[in-house]
């Protein structure tokens, strides 16, 4: 592993666990036994390592995503898959990670975050037409709607006055919203593929 990959995935770790405001450059040198200057050398400052960061995350989530799609049958598995893949990535990140970016780096989460999203919510749109055509979701649903619908409950998630963190987990309620979600658009062939890879 080349230095900047080791210092990239080693900062991803440190900012998903602790939040990204109480992690600093010498923090990040510590903890990867390198100096400082070495971390500069790649990286101008502590918000172009954070982009870097972000991006190579969401590379390795579209990674992840296209291998499910490729080795799933139906699309009921694949977002079933994909659903899991997440929340076993939601477990290993800190509420207050999500806090930062939206509180302290507005034009990151703009940019970046906001923009992944929208990649996301046209690919959910492709898989609810692949869905539609495999006789899994119903045909008369306008998915362009339904994909919006989806996307805007998961900008709830993170509403504390709704889902306070003390009472919710974040594994909790994404579960909870995808799982019934499918359910409300599935057909009779889809929803007996839903309880049978969700049992």
């Amino acid at each position: 592993m080349e230095i900047k990959e080791k210092i990239i995935t080693g900062a991803l770790k440190m900012f998903t666990r602790y939040g990204i405001r109480s992690i600093t450059m010498d923090s990040i040198a510590e903890e990867l036994g390198i100096s400082k200057r070495t971390i500069y050398e790649k990286f101008k400052d502590k918000d172009e390592l954070l982009k870097n960061c972000f991006e190579t995350a969401i590379a390795t989530q579209k990674a992840s995503t296209e291998e499910i799609l490729k080795t799933s049958e139906n699309v009921i598995e694949a977002l079933l898959k994909i659903v899991k893949h997440n929340v076993n990535i939601m477990k290993t990140i800190n509420p207050v990670f999500f806090y930062d970016i939206k509180k302290y780096y507005p034009n990151l989460n703009k940019h970046t975050v906001e923009n992944n999203n929208n990649e996301n919510r046209i690919q959910f749109m492709e898989l609810l037409n692949r869905g539609i055509k495999e006789n899994v979701f119903r045909p008369e649903i306008n998915v362009e709607i339904v994909a919006i619908l989806l996307f805007e409950q998961f900008k709830i998630m993170n509403n504390q006055e709704v889902f306070p963190e003390e009472k919710y987990s974040k594994i909790e309620i994404f579960e909870n919203i995808v799982i019934n979600f499918m359910r409300g658009i599935a057909t009779e062939k889809g929803f007996s593929l839903l309880e049978k890879y969700n049992s």
